[in-house]
């Protein structure tokens, strides 16, 4: 009787966040002693979430481009600053919202520019969690556009932490590091936001 072949298994996602910190983690190190090709394979890796993340809070492509190189050419030249390297998505979120306000006090943020921006809005009602609220699942994508139409009249405060938890995909405990707020106050602002745009559907 032969012997049955095992199957190779996938990578745990344990093992795999571990690779994956590990390697930025040596790139990190590499890029602090002016090695471009290492921050070239970081900015890779970041550039498209600080991109979105932009674009969803200011609204035109081209400030959005300029917000994303502006952040990467600002971590660059202050990573040494830099201590913790498993702080480093929530330290560059930092300076690219840093970059959002400093943006948004030299022109009007539109939101409604942005075709891009606007694929992921009508996720907005979706929880946070990985159980989605039965509730916000009545929403069907044909309301996409009514949805995008009343995300835009939220504070931009209410704005910045639903884009964060929703189109971002970060925790509670990652936006509270972004924000410089507590984990209470930043669920407090997801719930009154959803809370905003159900009642505002419903008129």
């Amino acid at each position: 009787m032969g012997t049955t072949e095992k199957l190779p298994s996938s990578v745990p996602p344990n093992k795999k966040k571990l690779e994956l910190s590990k390697t930025l983690d040596s790139q990190l190190q590499k890029a602090k002693l002016g090695d471009s090709q290492a921050f070239s394979e970081i900015y890779d890796r970041y550039a498209g979430k600080i991109f979105n993340f932009a674009s969803h809070m200011v609204g035109l492509r081209e400030d959005a481009e300029d917000i994303t190189q502006d952040t990467f050419f600002l971590a660059f030249r202050n990573l040494k600053s830099l201590r913790e390297h498993t702080n480093f998505e929530q330290w560059l979120y930092r300076i690219a919202r840093n970059e959002i306000y400093k943006k948004g006090r030299k022109s009007a943020i539109r939101p409604d520019s942005l075709d891009d921006a606007d694929k992921g809005i009508q996720h907005v009602l979706r929880s946070s969690n990985p159980a989605a609220n039965p509730e916000n699942r009545l929403l069907s994508v044909e309301l996409g556009e009514r949805i995008k139409r009343v995300f835009k009249t939220l504070p931009i405060q209410y704005k910045e932490t639903l884009v964060l938890a929703t189109l971002q995909g970060l925790n509670y405990q990652e936006i509270s590091g972004i924000q410089g707020r507590s984990i209470s106050s930043v669920k407090t602002d997801i719930y009154r936001a959803r809370l905003m745009i159900l009642e505002k559907m419903r008129k």
